[in-house]
C-alpha cells in the first residue's frame, strides 16, 4: 500500500528535515568560515565562524539528547524491534556518532582561543567533528529511506537515487544553516555587541554563503536526472520543480538585498523570510524525491499531495 503524503505531512516532514540538516550544517558552516578567515586573513570571518560554532553546538547538544532519548526508549523499553530503523545496532552506532561529534565539536569551540597558534590541530578537530556529524545524518536518512521506500540494499549502490538526494540535502542544509545564522546574529545583536562594521560584514558574509549553496543545489538535479534515466517523467515533478526554482530565485533576491544594504540589521523581515523559503524549498524537494522513487519502483510507494494539485490545474 502506497504511503499517503499529504500537505500536512509534507510541511511537518520538511520542517524536521530542515532542523536535522541545519543542525549539522551550522557546524560545517563554522568550519568553512574559519578556513576562509585563515586563507583571507580576515578577523571578522574568524569572529563569524566562532559565533556560528556556538549556535551549532546548541543544535548538536539538542540532537544528542534526542538520540539518547530515542535509544533509551527503543532499546530499554520496547525491546522488540520490528523494523530496520529500530535495530539495536542502528541506535547504538548513532549514539556513538552523536557522542563523538558532540565531544569533538565541544573541543573545537571551547579551545578556540587556546589553539590560535596551532590552527592545524584546531582545524583537524573541526574536520573530524563535521565528518562524524555528516556520517550520522547520512545514516539516519538512509535508515528512514529504507523504511519508507522498502529498499532491500543495506549499502546504497552508485546508481541509486539516494546518493544525489543526500548530496542535495547536504547542500540545501548549508544554505539553511547560513539563513538561520543570520537570524541568530540578529537576535544576539544586543548581547554580542561587536560594532556596526562587524555586523555589516557578518550579515553580508552569511548571505553570500546562503546564495552560494542554494545556487549549487540544482547541480545535483542533473545527477538525479541521469540516475532516473529513461524512466524520468515530468508529470508530477514539473510543478514541485517550478516551485523550487521560484523559491530559489526569491531567496537570492532577498539575500542580495541584505548584501547590498548599508545597514543590513534593518532588514529584519528579509532575514526572517530566508528560513521560511528554505522550508518551502525542502517541502517541494521531498515531493520530487518521492515522485522520482515512484518512477524507478515497480509499484508506487507514495501518493503525494502534488497529484491532486496537478489534476486541479
Amino acid at each position: 500500500m502506497a504511503l499517503e503524503y499529504s500537505i500536512y505531512n509534507g510541511l511537518v516532514t520538511a520542517l524536521g528535515v530542515m532542523i536535522l540538516g541545519t543542525s549539522f550544517g551550522i557546524p560545517a558552516l563554522a568550519f568553512l568560515s574559519e578556513i576562509s578567515g585563515i586563507l583571507r586573513q580576515r578577523v571578522f570571518m574568524d569572529k563569524f565562524a566562532r559565533q556560528t560554532a556556538r549556535l551549532g553546538l546548541l543544535f548538536i547538544y539538542s540532537i544528542l539528547l534526542a538520540v539518547a532519548g530515542a535509544w533509551a526508549i527503543i532499546i530499554l523499553y520496547l525491546k522488540n524491534p520490528g523494523s530496520w530503523i529500530e535495530y539495536d545496532i542502528f541506535w547504538d552506532f548513532s549514539l556513538y556518532l552523536c557522542l563523538l561529534s558532540a565531544g569533538l565539536f565541544s573541543l573545537y569551540y571551547f579551545l578556540w582561543d587556546r589553539l590560535k597558534k596551532i590552527k592545524s590541530f584546531h582545524l583537524a578537530l573541526g574536520a573530524l567533528a563535521v565528518l562524524s556529524m555528516k556520517t550520522f545524518l547520512a545514516l539516519l536518512f538512509w535508515a528512514v529511506y529504507r523504511e519508507l521506500m522498502v529498499i532491500p540494499e543495506v549499502i546504497p549502490e552508485l546508481d541509486s537515487i539516494f546518493l544525489p538526494i543526500l548530496a542535495q540535502i547536504f547542500i540545501i542544509s548549508l544554505s539553511g544553516a547560513a539563513a538561520l545564522t543570520l537570524a541568530y546574529l540578529l537576535l544576539r545583536r544586543n548581547r554580542d555587541d561587536f560594532g556596526r562594521d562587524y555586523y555589516r560584514f557578518a550579515l553580508g558574509f552569511g548571505a553570500k554563503w546562503a546564495i552560494f549553496f542554494i545556487l549549487a543545489s540544482p547541480v545535483t538535479c542533473i545527477w538525479l536526472f541521469m540516475v532516473a534515466g529513461n524512466g524520468f517523467d515530468l508529470t508530477y515533478t514539473a510543478f514541485p520543480g517550478a516551485v523550487y526554482a521560484l523559491a530559489l530565485i526569491l531567496m537570492v533576491i532577498v539575500l542580495s538585498r541584505i548584501i547590498r544594504s548599508d545597514q543590513p540589521m534593518r532588514n529584519k523581515a528579509a532575514i526572517g523570510l530566508c528560513p521560511v523559503l528554505v522550508w518551502v524549498i525542502i517541502v517541494f524537494r521531498l515531493v520530487s524525491y518521492l515522485e522520482l522513487t515512484n518512477m524507478i519502483s515497480q509499484e508506487p510507494v507514495a501518493h503525494t499531495f502534488i497529484r491532486e494539485w496537478v489534476e486541479l490545474f
